[in-house]
């Protein structure tokens, strides 16, 4: 028990000095070592149930135990080799799509929100119409007007001004409104000229003077520089019974009003305006001249005449009604043509003619086709290849050929092929002095010698006129009843051999046409050339030998004796007798200043002589020209 209690008492004090040592010591550092965590399951011990045990109280003497130092203890690095895990390849998991049920979120009311009320100016609209009456022309692209609500005070104050068309400003100096009716459109591709007449040229202008919008409307039609080079107005819309509209009416659209006529006031022609329907309906279509018969290749002409569907027929109707009181109708030549029609106005997708179509609605509706002129020719060889020559139903010289107007881009092509006249095509008619056409095909004075027809004593060559003579009709078309009584111009074909590819044409005149001396013998060949008689502008005194050959030599007693012939059929309307003299153009060389030749047609021993020129004579003309190009 004893030695139980001092081995008890020893250990004691060498854990002691065993903690004082510990306590003491140097540390020593060692690096960490990662290693993976070791799940171990929990074991689970039965417990123990110890006995009490009673011991006895011991009374230990004190010990004296001496220090012990011990020497510092140093441990050696541990080094551990690294650890290479293989890499761990998870197969892919697929997850199952998981559809979520719609979620249905009860609505949110929120509660309105008032906000404190704006107060804005009080903004007013005024409306104005500006009378023609108070519109200035300034030129004949700029008009102006007194813009109402614009004074020298507020003129800078002057804001948002805009127009339907063109454009629209404010003068800074005297405060009008300045409107340029063709100023093109950056959003419109269409040109100025017709953006301005599908608006039918009727302006809506607004502006805003402070608190004012200020809204004017009115008209600004085409204008154009009259003879004292002053801004006009270009066209003027004429009744049926020849009253020019109102003001307020020139200036309404087909839909609200109707006219007749369309006066030209830059070209002082008066042109015929295609109507919806009647004699003179849009979509009627017609022969040329006298023509009657349709060209095998195209389907016949349909018109509201009475008769048949030709241009002379149409030109008759109009006279004998007085078309907007005027007599005098006929085929514009193409020249006439060129003055009304207009490339600006011309649009190719929107089907837009090159005519104003504000003054001739319906011209649209037969856009790209062919109007006539009254331009007569011969084609080449006609149209046919194979050209028969009493064919009436094709297309040959006897048919004959005229120009027309195509409302498309190319109606100013000089070199267009012309129609054979027994094609149906669309009219329009004019009234007014003639513009002729420059064909260029003139012949000059005939030096070839022309020797006179001889005719066999007792042989009437009336009864064979027609070997020799072709009647024409006024736009100097061969007439298809040469048999008429009614003819304007006559051929003579009697020098073709010598004379080959020329058309000489004879005027028919009036028995009672007044004498005239050598100088209004002049003159009046100068009128008849303005008004393209069988539509020829080179007529002229003839010279001494044209005139001649419109005589025949019938010799008697063994002599030539020239005399007047033909006087019962093709010139019938010529006065003969022994002072039935008829000037020329050849000047006697013996009397140069004041003396002419002219001839006299008598029934023998006609002969020329050297006259005066202030004698009064008769007049005959004479046109001469190129068949074919």
């Amino acid at each position: 028990m004893k030695k139980t209690a001092l081995s008890i008492a020893f250990a004691s004090l060498f854990l002691s000095a065993c903690d004082d040592y510990n306590s003491t010591a140097p540390q020593v550092t060692t690096p960490s070592v990662t290693t993976p965590p070791v799940t171990t399951p929990p074991v689970t011990k039965p417990p123990v149930t110890k006995p009490s045990v009673t011991k006895p109280s011991v009374t230990k003497p004190s010990v004296t135990t001496p220090s012990v130092t011990k020497p510092p203890v140093t441990k050696p690095p541990v080094t551990k080799p690294p650890v290479t895990k293989p890499p761990v390849t998870k197969p892919p998991v697929t997850k199952p799509p998981v559809t979520k049920p719609p979620v249905t979120k009860p609505p949110v009311t929120k509660p309105p929100v008032t906000k404190p009320p704006v107060t804005k100016p009080s903004v007013t609209t005024t409306t104005a119409h500006i009378k023609t009456s108070d519109i200035t022309l300034v030129s004949p692209t700029m008009v102006s007007f007194i813009a109402p609500g614009v004074t020298a005070t507020n003129l800078s104050e002057i804001t948002d001004i805009k127009a339907n068309f063109g454009e629209a400003r404010v003068d800074q100096t005297t405060g009008a409104i300045t409107f340029q009716p063709y100023v093109p459109s950056t959003s419109n591709p269409l040109s100025a000229e017709i953006i301005a007449a599908q608006n039918d040229y009727q302006f809506a202008i607004s502006y805003q003077v402070e608190n004012t919008i200020y809204q004017l409307d009115g008209s600004v039609l085409p204008l154009y520089k009259d003879q004292s080079n002053k801004p006009a107005l270009r066209f003027s819309k004429v009744s049926q019974d020849g009253t020019p509209l109102s003001p307020e009416d020139q200036a309404r659209p087909a839909n609200v009003s109707d006219w007749s006529c369309i006066t030209d006031n830059k070209s002082e022609l008066m042109w015929q305006v295609p109507q919806a329907n009647g004699t003179y309906a849009f979509d009627a279509t017609y022969y040329w001249g006298d023509r009657t018969i349709n060209n095998r290749d195209y389907s016949e002409a349909i018109c509201a005449l009475g008769g048949s569907c030709n241009t002379d027929n149409l030109v008759a109707e109009a006279n004998k009604q007085k078309l907007c009181d005027r007599s005098g109708w006929r085929l514009a030549t193409r020249a006439e043509w060129q003055t009304l029609l207009d490339k600006n106005l011309f649009d190719e997708d929107t089907k837009q003619s090159p005519v104003n179509n504000f003054y001739f609605p319906y011209i649209d509706s037969n856009y790209d086709e062919a109007y006539w002129t009254n331009s007569f020719t011969l084609y080449p060889n006609g149209h046919d290849i194979k050209a028969t020559a009493d064919d009436w139903q094709g297309s040959n010289p006897l048919v004959g050929d005229a120009h027309v107007m195509w409302m498309g881009e190319d109606f100013d092509f000089a070199n267009m092929p012309p129609r054979s006249t027994n094609e149906p095509h669309f009219t329009m008619l004019v009234n007014g002095t003639v513009i002729p056409d420059k064909k260029g095909n003139d012949v000059p004075k005939l030096s070839t010698q022309l020797t006179p027809q001889n005719i066999v004593e007792g042989v009437d060559e009336n009864l064979n006129w027609q070997s020799r003579f072709v009647k024409h009709g006024t736009l100097g078309q061969a007439l298809t009843l040469q048999d008429s009584t009614d003819w304007t111009c006559t051929s003579d074909l009697e020098y073709r051999g010598v004379l080959p590819n020329t058309q000489i044409l004879w005027q028919r005149i009036s028995k009672n046409e007044p004498l005239k001396n050598h100088a209004l013998a002049v003159e009046y060949a100068e009128i008849i050339n303005k008004a393209a008689l069988c539509g020829q502008t080179n007529w002229r005194l003839p010279t001494e030998n044209e005139l001649k050959s419109l005589l025949v030599n019938t010799p008697m007693y063994g002599m030539d004796s020239l005399r007047a012939s033909y006087i019962t059929s093709v010139f019938d309307d010529t006065n003969v007798g022994s002072d039935s003299y008829y000037w020329t153009s050849t000047i006697s060389s013996y009397h140069p200043k004041t003396k002419h030749f002219a001839f006299a047609f008598q029934d023998s021993w006609s002969a020329s002589s050297r006259i005066a020129n202030t004698e009064m004579l008769r007049v005959r003309l004479i046109s001469t020209t190129r068949l074919q190009p």
